[in-house]
């Protein structure tokens, strides 16, 4: 005869067997899990290990991280990338995973230049007395995997600017590398080779009209914004302004910056402080002055000045190092602090601050997943 005790393990045994037999309920129950737990799962058994490592589960369980977003931080360089993940609202940095894959040119610090899916694009320095080159790297820091690019072609006389696309199929990411093979006579010859994760190589395009410019204060010319399906780079902030920009097709353009009359000073007008950044999935411009800012957003093919409020930090005391945004705030990280522009209420908070001082910062609004760094392309199943 059964003893209670006996009679509920078995219910409960019986219960979960019948959750694992209903294969959808059961994976829509574990891509809840964080991608650590995940990784503990699949030590079970076959089954439960089966049921997490196909393109199909990759995909709900990254549609479940979207639900809980969160920004990923390196506040400085050094020898190895420290990574940190922080909640909006809270910012509390709390340590996610240290970079430092095998094969990595130690004689430069590593820089996170992009966030897309759960994986990272980072990029190592290398040089040469006539060329300046770098590593590029496709991280996963939840999973701790890593995937170094085979080397694009070098680049003469400066350094190459890199951006990242991705589409709506998450196993699909470009890298478009913008380089200069060198002087024609008229100046630098610029063309872009772009490297696809559905290939594993890279692929010349073809010849370029402008070479990104270096943004205040950020060691590289790769600082971009991937939005509405295409990337975009500053080039040049002197009147008009210059964006160049390039869609998943790879076909390029450009755009001038919104204008600011001549009256003004210059101190009100585009200043060296600009920054692209994704608010709410439109393009925008951040444009910083000594005691104000302005966001301009992009609608229907023209700027829109859509705030013009005050800075609570700058006025030469406070230098912003770098700058990201989320669904509804801008993220401000200056020497010393984290600010959060909240774009509903228009109210600033001063955050907390880092582990260390900031020191070339970088910080991208960041879900985790189970991607791999090749982009899913080796991923099983539907």
């Amino acid at each position: 005869m059964d003893t209670k005790g006996a009679l509920a393990i078995r219910s409960t045994s019986l219960t979960w067997d019948d959750v694992e037999s209903k294969q959808d309920v059961f994976r829509d129950i574990l891509s809840r899990l964080s991608v650590r737990s995940i990784r503990s799962v699949k030590t079970v058994n076959r089954y439960w290990r089966d049921s997490v490592r196909d393109k199909h589960f990759a995909t709900i369980h990254l549609a479940q991280s979207r639900k809980k977003p969160s920004y990923i931080a390196c506040p400085r360089v050094n020898n190895a990338m420290e990574l940190y993940l922080l909640k909006p609202g809270e910012f509390d940095f709390r340590h996610h995973a240290t970079v430092d894959p095998p094969g990595r040119n130690a004689e430069h610090h590593m820089l996170m230049i992009a966030s897309f899916n759960g994986l990272v694009c980072c990029i190592n320095q290398l040089s040469d007395e006539n060329e300046e080159d770098y590593q590029i790297w496709i991280c996963n820091p939840s999973t701790e995997q890593t995937l170094l690019l085979p080397q694009g072609r070098p680049s003469f006389w400066t350094k190459p600017s890199i951006g990242v696309a991705y589409g709506p199929d998450m196993s699909e990411y470009k890298i478009f590398r913008i380089v200069s093979d060198g002087e024609n006579g008229a100046g630098l010859h610029i063309e872009c080779e772009v490297y696809s994760s559905s290939t594993g190589a890279w692929r010349i395009i073809g010849a370029v009209p402008h070479l990104p410019m270096y943004v205040f204060l950020i060691p590289h010319r790769s600082s971009h914004v991937f939005v509405g399906g295409k990337i975009y780079w500053l080039v040049s902030l002197e009147d008009p302004g210059i964006i160049l920009y390039v869609d998943m097709e790879e076909r390029f353009g450009v755009m001038e910056l919104p204008y600011y009359s001549t009256d003004l000073r210059d101190e009100d007008r585009i200043t060296v402080t600009t920054y692209l950044i994704n608010l709410g999935g439109s393009l925008s411009l951040v444009v910083l002055h000594v005691d104000s800012f302005d966001v301009w957003e992009w609608k229907e093919a023209s700027w829109v000045l859509v705030i013009e409020d005050y800075l609570p930090f700058m006025n030469f005391c406070d230098i912003v190092l770098f700058m990201t945004s989320s669904e509804k705030e801008i993220l401000f990280v200056t020497e010393s602090h984290l600010w959060t522009y909240h774009l509903d209420t228009r109210k600033w908070r001063k955050r907390g601050r880092p582990p260390t001082r900031f020191t070339n910062p970088a910080i991208f609004p960041f879900t985790e997943s189970l991607l791999p760094c090749n982009g899913g392309v080796r991923l099983e199943g539907r």
